[in-house]
């Protein structure tokens, strides 16, 4: 069965989200504030982003980018036949992924980028796929962008041992085969990489964390990454996930990202958010408000 997809227009961009999994559950466990009574005092926060009982939704998704000559992926989810033992809800995965690009006439041969905001398991897992020769590049005629102070703090000592199993399995068979095969771009914080395509530094959740800008000539377009998990964060910036390296600099990102893109020329999309994952922010005292937006 094919998975979910959903399609939006921002000016000259083309935008496909494939939906691969719904991850509420493991969002609510490292966001151990958000406590579904804490939720209920969030007036704006509404389904499909928390449950009646106030339980929080989540997604783990890829967005595709078409934009002038360039078909460009950022993050590639969790991926099939991945062996994450200390995930088991993301423990070899067989979903439909491929397919369901096929049926919406995204060519893997014909990715120009694959963009990968940081290097955790479930936002590099279709950067390989599982062959008779091994973990080979899902888009092989990609060129794969990664952030160069994130590349080195995992695979140093340090990074491997950080944070589990699963995630020193993710560098084996999701970003070392991509070195191998000689595709990768390492990225310097706040890398151009023309076309109106922007990276800025994000971190906290990980040393080298990036978001993405897209300049479409109408809103500029911002993919998150992990510098924020779920909408509630942004009525509570100071909620960490268990998961951030640095919870000390990611609330300050937070900050920073909230009181820069909180304008109405600028269109947020939640990497994690569940469908619709694209809206504004609205600046309301010293916190803030995601309001969704229909661009289709």
């Amino acid at each position: 069965m094919t998975l979910d997809v959903v399609k939006t227009k921002i000016g000259d961009i083309n935008i496909t989200q494939i939906i691969e999994l719904e991850i509420g559950e493991t969002i609510q466990h490292f966001i151990s504030q958000a406590t579904p009574e804490e939720i209920k005092k969030i007036k704006w926060l509404d389904y499909p982003y928390i449950n009646e009982d106030g339980t929080l939704n989540g997604v783990s998704q890829a967005f595709i980018i078409e934009k002038n000559d360039r078909l460009i992926v950022v993050d590639t989810c969790i991926g099939n036949d991945k062996k994450r033992i200390d995930f088991p809800h993301w423990n070899e995965l067989h979903l439909d992924f491929l397919s369901t690009l096929e049926e919406n006439s995204i060519d893997r041969y014909k990715v120009t980028d694959v963009l990968c905001t940081h290097l955790h398991l479930d936002h590099v897992g279709w950067n390989t796929m599982k062959t008779s020769e091994g973990w080979l590049p899902t888009f092989p005629n990609a060129k794969y962008h990664f952030g160069h102070k994130e590349y080195e703090f995992w695979t140093s000592e340090e990074g491997i041992g950080s944070i589990g199993e699963g995630q020193e399995e993710a560098v084996k068979d999701s970003v070392l085969p991509i070195l191998d095969a000689g595709l990768v771009n390492f990225l310097d914080e706040n890398a151009d990489l023309g076309d109106g395509i922007k990276v800025i530094s994000t971190p906290g959740h990980t040393p080298g964390h990036n978001s993405i800008i897209f300049e479409t000539g109408a809103e500029d377009f911002i993919i998150t990454g992990d510098c924020i998990h779920h909408p509630c964060q942004f009525a509570n910036l100071h909620w960490s996930m268990k998961a951030d390296n640095n919870a000390e600099v990611g609330v300050k990102t937070r900050r920073e990202f909230a009181d820069k893109f909180s304008n109405e020329k600028y269109i947020v999309a939640g990497t994690h958010f569940s469908v619709p994952s694209i809206g504004n922010l609205i600046k309301k005292g010293e916190n803030f408000e995601f309001h969704p937006i229909d661009k289709e």
